[in-house]
């Protein structure tokens, strides 16, 4: 089976971290190329190592029309005798279904809304959308993933959406829960749906009953150089308490050295990170939007959207249990992702509907 992935970017996110993941678990004799539509990221190392090829097209953000990209992948399918063309996020969607390549399309949803991050995007959601009749199969990591895209006006038909969970690597065991004053991690690029005002307000909510207490995140553009992040740091008068990392390549290591991850988008569909996070241990407090409820092993971590006073109460209630509650809290969050978002599963799944759709076509 020879596939070809297509990314928007090499950025942190979820669609990259599945992508590797699927790139990692392909089969014996299998091929596996890469073709992402900008230029070398934060992830680029970790993707180029596990693909049989890493392409990149170059394009810009503001692009809409995406000829480079087109001529990328006619290029990329002739030369590889390309099988199946898997495209994640909409852009990708956008060039796999332009593209007069001849191999089977394959579309992952990943996330449940997106055209907040800009005009453009907005834009592309919206092509992509009338464009979706053209794939083969569509896939949603989850089930608000798949009926965000029946609500938006898909065209390929919802009853035939098909829903695999995001998968990630488990550990052989949870992490020790790391010694030192608490350390909170939220990973998320910087856009309106990560909702970081609410999580810099919980945290400051956090704050005044565990004065120790530190949050790092990371992501794509959350970093020094964001003034709407650092400005509202200063004016919650957290600053020295929260560090700004950008996009980060060793994610496994940031997550075993928290406490708690926590999440508290306004829009999400399954997010990849809190997958992650459950695969060494780690428990996951979040915000109850899309599926997101589903990485929580408590009712009482998961809790109303845009409302800071109990993301900070849900924090602070993880934060003081005792040593052994905390250990069973994590035992049972890497028994989850054991148990439910493993990659093998995932990877064989998408495997299998490779091999119907190949036939078929």
């Amino acid at each position: 089976m020879r596939v070809l992935h297509i990314v928007n970017d090499a950025e942190t996110g979820g669609a990259q971290t599945l992508i590797e993941q699927l790139l990692l678990s392909r089969e014996a004799g299998d091929e596996a190329h890469l073709l992402v539509l900008l230029s070398p990221g934060a992830l680029s190392p970790r993707l180029e190592a596990a693909a049989t090829s890493t392409t990149y097209a170059g394009m810009s953000r503001r692009d809409v029309l995406p000829v480079a990209a087109v001529r990328a992948v006619r290029t990329l399918v002739k030369r590889h005798r390309i099988d199946v063309v898997h495209s994640h996020l909409q852009q990708s969607d956008l060039v796999n279904a332009l593209t007069p390549h001849g191999a089977v399309r394959v579309s992952t949803l990943h996330s449940s809304l997106d055209q907040a991050s800009s005009r453009v995007a907005g834009i592309v959601w919206r092509i992509a959308a009338k464009l979706s009749s053209r794939f083969d199969a569509v896939v949603a990591c989850s089930p608000s993933a798949r009926d965000f895209a029946v609500e938006f006006g898909y065209r390929f038909p919802g009853e035939q959406i098909r829903i695999v969970h995001n998968g990630s690597v488990t550990a052989a065991e949870p992490a020790p829960e790391p010694s030192g004053d608490p350390l909170l991690l939220h990973l998320g690029r910087h856009a309106p749906s990560k909702d970081h005002p609410t999580l810099f307000a919980a945290f400051a909510g956090v704050l005044q009953r565990h004065p120790r207490a530190r949050l790092v995140c990371a992501g794509h553009r959350v970093d020094p150089e964001n003034t709407e992040l650092t400005r509202e740091l200063e004016r919650l008068g957290i600053d020295h308490a929260v560090t700004l990392r950008g996009s980060v390549s060793d994610v496994r290591g940031l997550i075993r050295s928290a406490h708690a991850m926590v999440f508290s988008s306004n829009h999400e569909a399954l997010p990849m990170a809190g997958i992650e996070a459950l695969g060494e241990g780690l428990p996951v407090v979040t915000t109850d939007t899309g599926d997101a409820r589903l990485l929580a092993v408590e009712p009482w971590a998961v809790v109303p959207m845009s409302d800071p006073a109990s993301l900070a109460d849900s924090v602070c209630r993880l934060l003081e249990l005792g040593p052994g509650q905390r250990h069973e809290l994590r035992r049972r969050s890497w028994e989850l992702a054991r148990d439910e978002f493993d990659i093998r599963g995932a990877a064989r799944r998408y495997r299998e509907l490779y091999e119907e759709l190949t036939a078929e076509s």
